[in-house]
């Protein structure tokens, strides 16, 4: 019988009056587990890593600020802020910037604040545009895009915005803009793609070009004139890729003939590093002039340790955030961040320098390797209850929708709850696939219409720590659960 996991220790949770010494040996990783995560986009850190890491740690050392001006950073830590602005520049290069003198940036606390540092210089950056009617600033982005889009709009103020009950289906997928117009704004999906799309539909999960038209005509006629566009390289449900060059036309094209004003960032916090080693020549970077800043994230796919995020940018514009310091010698601060770990940058100069773009290029082909292995051991199955989605071939992503009930997997066998509530498992099945960490997401049915019903579809991210053995028992797993369902619920 599988037993209920501990949720934490709630008898010693005072700081206590004398010290005792605690034993940490019990933390323990779920990516060295016999059933690893398939939904998370983390991965063990090689041994190198770890070495070179704990000494960093040792000399304690502080990247505050940003060191791709060429100004003077907070004394003493010279060596380091070298470092931080080669590891910047290296990056950008594989992005589309041609000379070290045309891009900023800074290693920060993940994707999230990546993006939240290109949102707030987007907004400073409109903020400076001609708003003739005063209506604010509109963001673009697709039912697709991450979390962290949605809570910067709120937390710069930018607009408001909520989520409401759908009466058709339940769930609370209903975007409800904010009342006066500003803020974020769906954009549809692609209807391009093959004929496993969502519900019989046919999307790849795209940005649609011609929607963004439509709803920015919509917004112009509104009387809105500032518009910031955020586009994603690799979506945390299916990993697809919005049309960068597509995006920077439209852009081109209504500069000139409306006197819009546009800031695009690019969130390339996943596929940030995989597409630029796989498919150079496919442009979601800097290749576009009209990108003006990007997010991306180390600890996915640049094989980094948490957190591992990199905010890029055209040179200047991180000067349109920059607050005066007069205690910190440069006397300017232009992140979020503030004080920060060196870790990241360090280890990020050591590896890719040590390994060049081979070393990554080979991880990424690795990773798209064992998913087409998995995609083909599903597909192997016919399991008529799987649906595999379109996916990048750049991308290691495997979206699928798995209707075991109610177009889903039943919640008793995804986690085992019988602990927490105090009392015996139903059975050895509750909580079977818990440990694989499954998670989903809503994508709507029509592509075109945001608010439409939604398929939850599960997120498969395969990464270098998965096995063939590993793949191999997860579907088994599977089928074990729905053959366990179905005899549950056999009348």
């Amino acid at each position: 019988m599988r037993q209920g996991k501990k949720k934490g220790n709630r008898g010693n949770w005072r700081w206590p009056e004398k010290g005792t010494k605690l034993d940490l040996g019990n933390i323990s990783s779920p990516y060295t587990a016999q059933r690893p995560p398939m939904c998370y986009p983390g991965t063990p850190l090689p041994e190198s890593v770890r070495e070179i890491a704990a000494g960093l740690l040792i000399k304690h050392i502080n990247a505050i600020g940003s060191h791709t001006h060429g100004r003077d950073g907070e004394g003493g830590f010279e060596s380091v802020q070298a470092i931080e602005a080669r590891a910047i520049r290296m990056i950008a290069s594989v992005l589309g910037i041609d000379s070290p003198d045309q891009v900023d940036g800074y290693f920060c606390g993940g994707g999230t604040e990546a993006n939240i540092e290109g949102l707030w210089i987007g907004r400073e950056y409109l903020r400076k545009c001609q708003d003739p009617v005063g209506r604010g600033t509109v963001v673009f982005a697709t039912p697709l895009v991450h979390y962290s889009i949605a809570k910067a709009v709120e937390m710069l103020d930018i607009g408001h915005h909520q989520w409401g009950q759908c009466v058709r289906c339940g769930k609370s997928h209903i975007f409800m803009p904010g009342v006066m117009g500003r803020g974020l704004n769906l954009v549809g999906l692609s209807s391009k793609g093959d004929a496993n799309g969502i519900s019989g539909g046919m999307t790849n999960g795209e940005m649609s070009i011609t929607s963004l038209k439509k709803m920015f005509w919509r917004k112009y006629d509104e009387g809105f004139r500032r518009f910031l566009i955020v586009a994603t390289v690799g979506t945390c449900v299916m990993g697809s890729i919005d049309p960068i060059r597509g995006i920077g036309d439209f852009i081109r094209e209504m500069e000139k003939t409306t006197g819009a004003h546009f800031y695009l960032h690019v969130d390339a916090s996943f596929a940030g590093f995989t597409v630029p080693f796989v498919a150079p020549e496919y442009e979601t970077a800097f290749q576009v002039p009209e990108v003006m800043s990007i997010a991306v994230d180390g600890d996915k796919m640049g094989r980094l340790p948490y957190p591992g995020g990199v905010f890029l940018c055209r040179k200047g514009l991180m000067s349109f955030v920059a607050r005066k310091v007069n205690y910190v010698r440069g006397n300017e601060d232009d992140t979020i961040s503030g004080s920060r770990s060196c870790l990241a940058p360090v280890l990020a100069l050591h590896q890719f320098t040590n390994g060049g773009i081979e070393e990554q290029r080979e991880y990424v082909r690795r990773c798209l390797k064992m998913r087409d292995k998995f995609i083909d051991l599903v597909s192997k199955k016919n399991f008529s209850w799987v649906r595999i989605l379109a996916s990048s071939p750049w991308v290691n992503f495997a979206p699928m929708i798995i209707d075991i009930e109610d177009g889903g997997i039943p919640a008793y066998l995804l986690e085992n709850h019988s602990a927490a509530e105090g009392r015996e498992p139903e059975d050895e099945m509750e909580g079977f696939l818990e440990d694989y960490h499954l998670r989903s997401d809503s994508v709507p049915n029509d592509p075109e219409d945001p608010n439409s019903c939604c398929s939850s579809v599960f997120k498969f991210c395969i990464m270098p720590h998965h096995t063939e053995d590993h793949l191999a028992r997860f579907v088994a797993d599977l089928e074990r659960a729905f053959n366990y369902w179905k005899e549950r619920n056999v009348e």
